[in-house]
């Protein structure tokens, strides 16, 4: 009977395991782990595993099962740990898309309020250029006239500050590069630098984005 166990290639000792044998029957050379590392086992199914015939391949199969599992064991860690990053990535996501949602959405009628102000911008001007003609007019038609351009104009006025745009206050303040854009620098006006002295055309925010800056002209000394 010992002589037929070396003739099929099976001796009780095995000479440390002959992984030629081991070979023909899982179809791949098993390999021990590196340190840090999971060896590569044969894509073998659990249930096609030969049953050992003797010690030495007890010990081989244990090896190979081993292997298997920590196979498994790594590849069930990587797949958890894709997985988790997808739903936080996915949960980023969503975050950031319901953001910008409410900020369009916050916003939306910044496009159209931007466009208003040119007409504001007119209705303002029409104003002030009203004082030496009103001067001039002895009937009180012209005054009746900038009274009801003057109401328009409050009224427009509130419906924009009802839609969140405020205009940007210059008097007295100094330059803010933030809300002002300087279009002129006056010398010698006995104002410290950076004093806003005039405004030009008047700013506005919209829900504390800035909608225009103010065109405004500031004080700057010789030196």
């Amino acid at each position: 009977m010992y002589e037929n166990e070396r003739k099929d290639g099976y001796d009780g000792a095995n000479e440390g395991g002959d992984d030629s044998n081991i070979e023909k029957e899982f179809g791949k050379r098993l390999e021990e782990p590196v340190e840090g590392s999971i060896a590569v086992s044969a894509d073998l199914d659990i249930d096609d595993v030969p049953n050992p015939k003797n010690l030495a391949e007890a010990e081989d199969e244990l090896k190979y099962l081993k292997n298997a599992l920590k196979n498994l064991k790594k590849e069930y860690e990587d797949s958890n740990s894709n997985y988790l990053k997808s739903l936080a990535d996915l949960e980023n996501f969503r975050k950031r898309m319901n953001r910008e949602k409410e900020e369009s959405l916050k916003y939306s009628n910044e496009k159209l309020l931007r466009d208003l102000l040119p007409v504001l911008d007119f209705l303002d001007l029409a104003i002030g250029h009203s004082a030496y003609y009103l001067e001039q007019d002895s009937s009180g038609n012209l005054k009746s006239f900038v009274d009801g351009v003057k109401l328009a104009y409050g009224e427009f006025v509130k419906v924009l500050r009802n839609y969140g745009a405020e205009a940007i206050e210059t008097s007295g303040k100094n330059f803010d590069a933030n809300f002002h854009e300087a279009v002129e620098m006056v010398e010698d006006s006995g104002q410290p630098d950076g004093k806003i002295i005039e405004e030009k055309r008047k700013g506005y925010v919209y829900k504390e984005r800035l909608l225009r800056p103010s065109m405004v002209s500031i004080a700057k000394s010789k030196n």
